[in-house]
């Protein structure tokens, strides 16, 4: 059994199940020879060999949900969820970037066809019952997949109204609910993407409303609006997958990248790379103060544009700081420290040697942010979706004072 790989509406080549070399990919003979050919991935150059399954996966395993989600959404559809092939084969029809899995034959239909509207009650009978079904397990015609860990859901929305991508028609958001394990997640992942936003980091737009329960909407970066309304996908690929590395090892403890690896990434690949690495430098900075300690391989990615490459913004932002239950371990380490709170300003100075850039160029850009930060705050505190959420803003944001306090040395 083989799948089709597309990108928007061209076939790019084939994964295919087989019975002696395991998943391998290849690219289409005539694909490679238009004149737009391009690599799905950086880990995957254009060649006519294929590529074996320890070469392909990185990529194509990335496209999936993983950790609880993952299991949730094979045991629902009572497959294995070390079978990458089949969970690809039941969600991959609207993937993150412009990557479609469908099997071969299947058509997608056209972008204003596809989609099935979503009622409010229905959409809330969904949320609300996420436990016993998972969010991304398929729909209908639905085919979904979004990377990460935590519950969501990929939907098209416009003049207010929401539907449900068919046959692989792309989303424009993406829903994230609150978890009955962390239930004020939501509005904790708002808070910080607004935060970040507020500072001058690029973010997507969020929003937070109660659809059932708390639940966070994030417009998609990875699509663009057309001027009638539909949706058109951009090329976008993580870290680990630009660097062939399977998202089981996103952590640098693990083996996965750390600042230096993607430093070195993004200035073979960026257009611009300079301004690739000072966003790294920001929200490396940025994640420290605010307490996140879950941004690994998985949550840097890499947007493809016409225009160029570049370092896409920022998502799955959350203060894990506030969780006593969660590793107050980064996942990526500053310098030689991964203990968030024994991060002292003496640790930047391996940093910037790690990513390549004067010690300076670091300092310069704490101060910059910690500057813009106060202001920022004030906006933040006193929006209305967070004023239920008095007790976790305070944690956040005196967290936040703690450890500027710490590397301001005062």
């Amino acid at each position: 059994m083989r799948l089709s790989v597309k990108q928007l509406d061209t076939l790019v080549g084939y994964l295919e199940s087989t019975p002696d070399r395991g998943i391998v990919f290849r690219y289409d003979e005539a694909y490679l020879g238009s004149r737009g050919a391009h690599p799905l991935s950086h880990s995957l150059p254009l060649r006519e060999k294929p590529f074996s399954q320890t070469d392909s996966m990185p990529f194509f395993s990335g496209l999936l949900p993983d950790g609880d989600q993952r299991r949730r959404i094979a045991a629902f559809l009572h497959v294995s969820e070390n079978s990458a092939f089949k969970l690809l084969d039941a969600l991959g029809g609207e993937c993150a970037g412009t990557v479609s899995l469908l099997r071969e034959g299947d058509e997608v239909e056209s972008p204003l066809a596809g989609y099935d509207e979503f009622g409010r009650e229905d959409l809330e009978r969904l949320i609300m019952d996420a436990e016993r079904r998972p969010l991304l397990a398929p729909t209908g015609g639905a085919r979904l997949s979004l990377a990460g860990a935590q519950a969501k859901i990929p939907l098209y929305r416009r003049d207010g109204r929401w539907f449900l991508p068919r046959g692989g028609t792309p989303s424009s958001h993406v829903l994230k609910s609150a978890s009955p394990v962390f239930p004020d997640l939501a509005a904790n992942e708002f808070l910080v993407m607004r935060l970040a936003a507020a500072i001058g980091l690029a973010v997507p737009p969020v929003e937070l409303e109660t659809i059932g329960r708390p639940t966070l909407i994030v417009e998609r970066y990875d699509r663009m609006r057309q001027p009638d309304g539909s949706v058109r996908r951009i090329h976008q690929e993580d870290c680990c997958q630009a660097l062939g590395i399977m998202p089981e090892g996103k952590y640098e403890a693990d083996g996965g990248p750390g600042f230096a690896a993607i430093s070195r990434l993004l200035r073979e690949i960026c257009t611009v790379p300079l301004a690739g690495i000072e966003a790294l430098i920001d929200i490396a900075l940025f994640n420290v103060l605010v307490g996140n300690c879950d941004a690994h391989g998985k949550n840097y990615s890499l947007l493809y544009r016409g225009e160029g490459t570049t370092l896409a913004p920022f998502y799955d932002l959350v203060s894990t700081s506030v969780y006593p239950e969660l590793s107050p371990m980064l996942s990526m380490r500053i310098g030689g420290e991964y203990r968030i709170d024994c991060i002292r300003a003496a640790d930047f100075d391996a940093f910037a040697r790690d990513i390549g850039v004067k010690a300076r160029v670091v300092t310069e850009r704490f101060d910059a942010l910690a500057g813009n930060a106060e202001k920022a705050w004030t906006s933040i505190l006193g929006l209305e979706e967070l004023s239920p959420h008095a007790r976790l803003c305070e944690l956040i944001r005196s967290g936040w004072d703690e450890r500027l306090a710490r590397l301001r040395g005062v």
